[in-house]
């Protein structure tokens, strides 16, 4: 019992037992960087450019047609150009985890599901009422996971990974997490939207710590949930687009 607890609260602090450093060469991370630009980059300007073209951008068959497109060009990209294991960039099998991995996701991925439809009670039941239980398990909860997945296996798994490798850990992080905030991932939102970790462009940045301007960018989204939820059922933001979006 004593070491389940201590494997516990070191899984939440992130200290897992077999931290993996990359073991490809130059020329297989040269072709991670390029994969990333075609699909993490030019493919979802592609993409929104051709449901623009048909009028149907921003329907829910056209997001998650989306979404599949990505996530499976990422597989097709990297099993057929990129050609490394897919253990090479992040993802491996439930049977190569360790103890504190297997922790970690029987403990994490219960609470964040309770919390989540907590949290999203009222815009999750919208969702259901306007699309019916079919369109909301396809359209949102099916919708949702291929997204989330697709942005970790682009984001952190090719980028991510090379980076870290190329300049470091810090480096790498910093690089990574800033391309994927204010990169063509995130564009496309609706003009009365903008993004929190921004704050509102131009006040309250000049002469202040960049922490304070942050922390009240923060609470500028927590004040702002009534102002998120009316966005979001206007223009049917997925709930994790809802945290981000507030109306100028």
């Amino acid at each position: 019992m004593p070491s389940l607890v201590t494997d516990s609260l070191n899984a939440h602090a992130l200290r897992f037992e077999k931290p993996l450093a990359p073991a490809y060469d130059d020329g297989a991370g040269l072709r991670v960087l390029v994969a990333f630009i075609l699909v993490g980059i030019g493919l979802p300007f592609l993409l929104r450019f051709a449901f623009d073209a048909t009028g149907v951008r921003g329907s829910p068959g056209a997001n998650l047609g989306f979404v599949v497109a990505w996530l499976a060009a990422f597989f097709l990209v990297h099993r057929w150009f990129v050609r490394l294991p897919m253990a090479a960039v992040g993802p491996r099998g439930p049977g190569s985890w360790t103890r504190r991995e297997r922790l970690y996701f029987a403990q994490v991925v219960p609470v964040a599901a309770l919390g989540f439809a907590v949290l999203f009670r009222d815009h999750l039941v919208a969702l259901h009422d306007r699309h019916g239980l079919a369109g909301f398990v396809l359209f949102s909860v099916v919708g949702g996971l291929v997204w989330g997945i697709g942005q970790e296996l682009i984001y952190r798994g090719w980028l991510q990974t090379e980076l870290t490798r190329r300049f470091g850990a810090i480096a790498g992080l910093l690089v990574a997490n800033l391309v994927f905030t204010f990169g063509p991932l995130h564009f496309g939102l609706p003009r009365r939207t903008h993004r929190c970790a921004l704050g509102r462009p131009g006040r309250h940045i000049r002469n202040r710590p960049a922490l304070r301007h942050h922390l009240r960018a923060f609470r500028q989204c927590v004040d702002s949930g009534r102002h998120a939820r009316a966005l979001a059922a206007e223009h049917e933001l997925r709930p994790f687009e809802v945290v981000f979006a507030l109306e100028q």
